[in-house]
């Protein structure tokens, strides 16, 4: 059991070793739910558990899907049956888990008579819904809300997908157009999906996952997708899924040797990932970083200090990494501007908010608009005081990448940054602060 709040060590010796990975909490559920829709078993390898991942997998069980999930194995074996789902009734929990959400409302819609209640977390009814919800609906579902039209918590009456011309208004959460992706194969006919606002990073991660898995899908997020009819999903072989390691928490363990000095190697990463947050290499290579891939992983080292007076960057495209940059910020010797980030203020918190509130709390000179935030160095002489605590939002990238600036030694060695809630990061990597600690011992064992 962690401590709450989390006191976070300062490191006294630069870092050194290995991290392993979890597996991504994107193409975990995105495989999970293609798996459903495969024809036959399929076994996924290197999966996430998280809570998400379980959310997903206790809602593909209450629709009467068959997982057998080893967390030790890190494999979940489904049997998959065509796009058929077995329960035409069940009540879905999503908790705050967006994938879930928007991936399992478009996925029972296959169902051709069904009728299924979804509700969540209290920060899941604020978190939006309508684009997808009217696309469905434009297709046949009829949904009945019990409070705010639009939000969980709501019962969906579905009657199978059509074929034809799909719209969909994705600005708010590009996971909106990837839950049609995900189910047009499974249409009645051929699809041609028009989006407006989507972000194309995790659509096109979702278009080439779906390829893995056996289907022709052609377009771009801004061209929009046509997916022939009449095909079913597979892996072909023997069933096997390999997931990625996850690309954001990789993010996390590239900015350590910045702030602690040392080298990092980061097992399982690799060029041409699916994962589109692996952009965030290219931030940090401004920032001195260099990588040398062996063919196992990516070793991670900063040999020259940072030159620049000024970053500015657009995150729009890989925006789940800008917290790891932001919250580090006030340790690098340049300002740092972040922008194209405005739908991150309709994630699991108001990320922009978050992060500008726990920046000025812990001292920094922080500002931020509607789609921006900017970070200035700590000033000559600058200490913190002593017993900040880092409120997290229940936002495991919040509390991770707090924690991250906390290992800097620059304030001496005695903890001077505690993170609120570490159990948060069990969304996505419920190991984290283990592995830190882990990481920190191997580091400091002379």
């Amino acid at each position: 059991m962690l401590p709450d709040p989390y006191p976070v060590q300062p490191w006294s010796s630069p870092c050194r070793g290995e991290v392993k990975l979890p597996g991504s909490k994107s193409l975990t559920n995105r495989a999970l739910l293609l798996a459903a829709l495969c024809d036959g078993p399929v076994q996924l390898k290197g999966a996430l558990f998280s809570r998400d991942t379980s959310i997903l997998m206790e809602s593909l069980t209450r629709l009467g899907f068959n997982i057998q999930a080893n967390e030790e194995a890190e494999t979940i074996r489904i049997e998959g049956l065509a796009g058929n789902i077995p329960h035409a009734r069940a009540r879905i929990d999503v908790g705050n888990a967006g994938t879930a959400a928007r991936f399992l409302t478009a996925f029972v819609c296959l169902q051709p008579q069904g009728e299924y209640l979804f509700d969540g977390d209290e920060e899941m009814r604020i978190r939006p819904m309508s684009g997808l919800l009217d696309a469905l609906e434009s297709l046949g579902a009829r949904f009945e809300f019990e409070g705010e039209a639009g939000c969980f918590p709501f019962c969906v009456k579905t009657s199978g997908l059509r074929g034809g011309r799909w719209e969909i208004d994705a600005s708010a959460s590009s996971q909106m157009l990837s839950a049609l992706m995900l189910v047009a194969p499974n249409a009645s006919s051929s699809v041609t999906i028009a989006a407006t606002g989507a972000r194309p990073a995790f659509v096109e991660m979702t278009a080439r996952l779906m390829q893995q898995f056996g289907i022709s899908i052609k377009g771009t997020p801004v061209t929009g997708y046509s997916v022939p009819g009449n095909q079913v999903y597979t892996v072909g072989g023997v069933g096997n899924y390999h997931i990625e390691p996850d690309a954001t928490a990789a993010s996390y363990f590239m900015m350590l040797p910045l702030l602690v000095g040392g080298f990092l190697k980061i097992m399982g990463m690799r060029s041409g990932m699916l994962q589109g947050d692996t952009a965030f290499v290219d931030v940090l290579k401004k920032l001195g970083m260099q990588v040398m891939d062996d063919g196992e992983g990516w070793t991670i080292s900063f040999p020259e200090p940072p030159g620049l007076s000024l970053l500015v960057e657009n995150f729009q495209t890989f925006s789940d990494t800008f917290l790891t940059l932001a919250a580090a910020a006030p340790l690098l010797p340049c300002r740092v501007r972040i922008d194209g980030i405005s739908h991150t203020r309709f994630q699991e918190t108001d990320r922009i908010d978050a992060v500008t509130t726990e920046l000025k709390r812990i001292g920094a000179v922080a500002g931020c608009g509607e789609d921006y935030v900017e970070v200035f160095p700590f000033g000559e002489g600058f200490a913190p005081q002593q017993g900040i605590v880092v409120e997290t939002y229940r936002d495991h990238r919040v509390a991770m990448s707090f924690a991250i600036l906390g290992c800097s030694p620059r304030f001496g060695e005695t903890p001077w940054l505690a993170v609120a809630d570490p159990a948060c990061c069990g969304k996505t990597f419920p190991a984290f602060f283990q592995v830190l600690e882990l990481l920190y011992r191997n580091s400091h064992d002379k």
